[in-house]
């Protein structure tokens, strides 16, 4: 597995493990939390210069889960769901242009 790969499963872990935070009750949320934070420092420290955009995404995503777990706001939540399937379009988008790039 070369780097990129390696980084792109970082930000997948981290946006499933968001994702994952949002239907678990208090105390799931509570011992999860600890994961996701030290996944949010992973995040931050991949060095994927083309796929800024995709990393800027998945650092919402995550904050925006830690606020959850710390508050317990609703809105937070669905923020954290809005940008969880903006990761999920980017992904996409990417993995097309991927494709494209294998045909040319």
């Amino acid at each position: 597995m070369n780097n990129a790969d390696r980084e792109a499963e970082i930000l997948t872990n981290a946006t499933l493990l968001a994702g994952v935070l949002l239907k678990a009750d208090a105390s799931k949320r509570e011992a999860m939390l600890p994961k996701l934070k030290a996944l949010e420092m992973e995040v931050k420290a991949t060095q994927l210069e083309v796929h800024k955009n995709l990393k800027r995404l998945v650092i919402l995503t995550v904050n925006s889960a830690i606020r959850y777990c710390s508050t317990g706001k609703q809105s937070d939540a669905k923020l954290t769901r809005r940008h969880g399937n903006e990761v999920a379009k980017e992904f996409s988008r990417l993995k097309r242009l991927a494709q494209r790039r294998g045909r040319d």
